[in-house]
């Protein structure tokens, strides 16, 4: 997706519900936690987002990775409480999340989760219990 604009935006639009539905399927632990209405949602949100979408990952690969760069050359970091909530499989992937988020912020909490992608659907009561202790420091 962080090709030049056109293309990425032709090839997803034409299939959006087949393109977006993969994800829903294959990154979700529990398949039940995105029933067939949420689903539909999604569906229809994503394909009506597709160029922002794509704008968002062209610009991780390029201008965001710039400014990050800058950042850390002058030493800037997060001031505020940061919470990172990582799946396990991160850590499988050799991703440590926790390790490269403490050099962006001093007030780091961690959290693994077994949920899938679909964090808040899939383990509502974990996410929120998570969100409550960012909103408290």
């Amino acid at each position: 997706m962080a090709q030049p604009p056109g293309l990425p935006e032709q090839m997803i639009s034409a299939s959006a519900d087949a393109f977006f539905g993969y994800f829903l399927d294959v990154w979700t632990q529990n398949p039940q936690a995105i029933p067939a209405g949420l689903r539909a949602e999604y569906l229809k949100a994503s394909r009506e987002a597709v160029p922002s979408i794509v704008a968002d990952y062209r610009a991780s690969a390029g201008i965001d990775l710039e400014h990050d760069q800058a950042d850390r050359a002058a030493g800037n970091r997060l001031a505020m409480p940061v919470t990172v909530v990582q799946q396990d499989w991160g850590a499988a992937l050799g991703f440590d999340a926790a390790a490269l988020w403490r050099t962006w912020a001093a007030d780091l909490e961690h959290h693994t989760t077994s949920a899938g992608h679909f964090m808040a659907e899939e383990s509502p009561d974990e996410i929120i219990k998570v969100l409550r202790s960012l909103l408290a420091r």
